[in-house]
């Protein structure tokens, strides 16, 4: 059962989400210029461009920081997941480059992220929603290009 505690810092969360610099990193994480297909593709581009670097970065550790807090029970998970479905998006965006990744960045890569998602009734179903409404944003992307 949530409590006021756990929904002052599910507000705290939000708050940290509003943050300026938090604000580009998420505009950027969800814009549909970062779509890597691969570890590589994401590597290329972090190693390439320290902005985009930092705003992965930040994005993403947010998100496994916030997990952290509801899988050692920190924070209500069904609260969480009621108020929260940004990190389904992420996911939705490096899931499936996260064995890659790993290879790279360590074994507890993400760990955090995967284990929230794991856990979380339909989550799947919700990550498969994102990637089919990236998909559908690229071939619009696409499709405007052929135009020009």
């Amino acid at each position: 059962m949530a409590t006021v505690d756990d929904a002052k810092l599910i507000l705290q969360l939000y708050e940290l989400r509003r943050e300026e610099t938090m604000r580009k990193a998420r505009a950027f994480i969800f814009s549909p210029d970062f779509m890597p297909a691969s570890a590589k593709d994401l590597m290329d581009m972090v190693m390439t461009d320290p902005q985009k670097s930092a705003y992965f970065r930040q994005a993403s550790s947010y998100w496994d920081m916030a997990a952290a807090l509801v899988n050692h029970g920190t924070i209500d998970s069904a609260l969480f997941y009621d108020t929260n479905g940004e990190y389904l998006a992420v996911w939705a965006k490096i899931g499936d480059l996260i064995p890659d990744l790993r290879e790279i960045f360590g074994p507890q890569y993400m760990k955090n992220l995967e284990q929230l998602i794991t856990n979380q009734p339909n989550s799947a179903l919700r990550i498969q929603m994102f990637k089919e409404r990236y998909k559908k944003i690229a071939e619009m992307r696409a499709a405007q290009s052929s135009q020009e």
